[in-house]
Formats: structure tokens, C-alpha cells, sequence
């Protein structure tokens, strides 16, 4: 009746924002919690701040458990470390950077009913100093397709899924279903490839409309510092869709193509560029624009040739746009 749920927050070396998380966490007014705290080393080993700091909470504070990968894992493997030492029945992960509200367990728990896998709610935006970005947070909700969708079980998991629609930081997940899928280690944005399989495997997700977490934007967050874009595109685009997700699919790979497409050439790899700009997810729309244009142009030269012009054109845009 009290199942077990644990709060994994995978870490770095963000200690001060860290001890934020924690502490949301451990304000849970649900009181049946874990908040495992888990740690990447870095090419020096472990942020001894960190380790410390966490060492001595656990000391006074029961419901906190610590624990250090070997060796680095990227984002994605520690958070597959972390699910694989859960305890709990029902598994969220948040970023070190993040925070929950209050009631975030308590809100979703009652959502997880035989058959759900996941129930997911609203976030706001927070700064760098945790002031919530109120304007910025209604538009992220309706961006990611949150505004208009109903209170209670999500008839389209799938189509759900492809819209991105479920924000990790404020999911709570069953463990099974997540301890076995996993997250793609090379993923640095792993989740929206995860929900997909989910839903594609039967999975049923719930969704309350409270805004229950902080997602904090600042330079060190994953989509300031750069999504590989490229390799959630390859991975999407071999993920079979129903019929009624394919529009679904199509419009999230229409959102990353482009990118994708640059980094490749950036990075003097022609022949994925190539693979990536044929395919018929790229967007109708963007074939005939500047960028996918230079594009076009930069794959069919030789390889050296291309991509260094490629290179060249990208950062000089770049320095015009400043």
C-alpha cells in the first residue's frame, strides 16, 4: 500500500546545485522514499567534494544512499547505473541541476495503478539562481504538446511518446518495465527514445497537469550544451511507428534532422551526412532552404573538400549572426 519509490539523481560535479536536488528530494511529503545519489567519476576520479559531502548526509539521513560508478559512464550509462541499484517499486530520475516540488510523489503515486507505467506531469523553467521563468514555462508546456492534453490515462501512449511529450524529471516510472529497457548509452537526451519503446512494448502512461518539478536552463544543462542530435536521429528514424504516430515521428525528426545533418559535416563524416539528408524524414521544407541547400551542395564534393567548406560556411554564419 506504501510501495518503495526512489529519487536517482545521477552527478558530476555540481555540488551546489546537487545539495538543491537532495533537498528537494528529501522534502518528498510522501515519506516512503530513497534518494540515491549517483556519481560519475571524472578522468581524475571522483569529485572529492561531492563524495564527501554526500558520505555525511548519508550518515545522519537514513532515506540517502550514495554510491560512485568505476569509472565514467557518460550521462546515460549512470543512469543506467542508478535504475540498476534503485530499490524502489517506482523509479524518477531528476538532474543534479533540478528540483522536485513537494508533493511530486504523493501527486503522481495515485496515478501508477495496475497497468501504468509511467505517470508524468508539468515542469516550470527555472534560472541559474532557481527563479522560476513563469512566461517561458507556459510556453516549454505547450511546445511540448502538454497544454491541451487531458488529465488521467493518455489514450496514444505512443503518439505521446513521439511528441516528447513526457518530460523525465517529472516521471515516475515503474522500475520493472524501466530496469529492463534501459536508456542508449551513446544518448546524451535518452528518454524520448526510451518512452517510445515503452509505449511500443504495451506500456500505459497517466498524466496530471500540476506543474511538480524544476528544470533548471543554464549553460551546463544538456540542451545548452549541445544535444547529438545525429545519433537520437538514427536511432528514431530505424523505430518502426504505428500508423496513427507516423505524423508524430515525422515532425520530432523534422526538429532534429537539420542539426543533425551540420554536425555530421562539421565532424568531416560525408557519408552519414548523406544518409541523413536522403532520408524522407528530412522536412519537405527545409530541402529547398539555405542551410539544407549548402548542404546538399557540401555532401556531393569530396569528402575533404565538403566538409571543410562545410565547416567554414557554418562558423562564418555564425560569427555574422553575432
Amino acid at each position: 500500500m506504501n510501495p518503495l519509490v526512489t529519487i536517482a539523481i545521477p552527478t558530476y560535479r555540481r555540488l551546489a546545485y546537487l545539495q538543491e536536488a537532495v533537498a528537494s528530494a528529501l522534502a518528498q511529503s510522501y515519506p516512503h522514499i530513497e534518494v540515491l545519489v549517483s556519481q560519475d567519476p571524472t578522468s581524475e576520479g571522483p569529485d572529492p567534494a561531492i563524495r564527501a559531502w554526500c558520505l555525511a548526509l548519508a550518515e545522519q539521513e537514513p532515506r540517502l544512499s550514495y554510491r560512485c560508478n568505476a569509472q565514467n559512464l557518460g550521462l546515460a550509462g549512470n543512469w543506467n547505473a542508478a535504475i540498476q541499484a534503485a530499490r524502489g517499486q517506482y523509479v524518477t530520475i531528476i538532474g543534479d541541476d533540478d528540483r522536485l516540488l513537494p508533493a511530486f510523489v504523493e501527486r503522481l503515486l495515485p496515478g501508477l495503478s495496475p497497468g501504468i507505467s509511467v505517470a508524468f506531469a508539468n515542469h516550470y523553467l527555472i534560472d541559474a539562481l532557481g527563479n522560476r521563468l513563469l512566461a517561458r514555462s507556459e510556453v516549454h508546456t505547450a511546445t511540448y504538446h502538454r497544454a491541451n492534453l487531458s488529465a488521467g490515462e493518455i489514450a496514444d501512449p505512443e503518439s505521446c511518446a513521439w511528441q516528447n511529450a513526457v518530460p523525465m524529471l517529472a516521471s515516475l516510472i515503474a522500475a520493472e518495465p524501466l530496469q529492463r529497457l534501459g536508456f542508449k548509452i551513446d544518448l546524451n537526451t535518452p528518454e524520448v527514445e526510451f518512452f517510445v519503446r515503452l509505449a511500443q512494448e504495451g506500456g500505459r502512461f497517466y498524466f496530471c497537469p500540476e506543474y511538480l518539478a524544476e528544470y533548471r536552463v543554464h549553460l551546463g544543462s544538456a540542451t545548452q550544451s549541445g544535444l547529438t542530435s545525429e545519433v537520437l536521429a538514427r536511432y528514431l528514424i530505424d523505430l518502426p511507428a504505428s500508423p496513427q504516430a507516423e505524423r508524430h515521428k515525422r515532425a520530432l525528426l523534422a526538429s532534429l534532422l537539420p542539426n543533425a545533418v551540420s554536425r555530421h559535416l562539421r565532424r568531416g563524416e560525408r557519408e552519414l551526412a548523406r544518409k541523413l539528408l536522403a532520408s524522407s524524414y528530412y522536412p519537405d521544407g527545409e530541402r529547398v532552404t539555405g542551410i539544407a541547400l549548402v548542404q546538399r551542395f557540401c555532401t556531393a564534393l569530396p569528402e575533404p573538400v565538403g566538409c571543410s567548406l562545410y565547416r567554414t560556411l557554418y562558423f562564418a554564419g555564425r560569427q555574422l549572426r553575432l
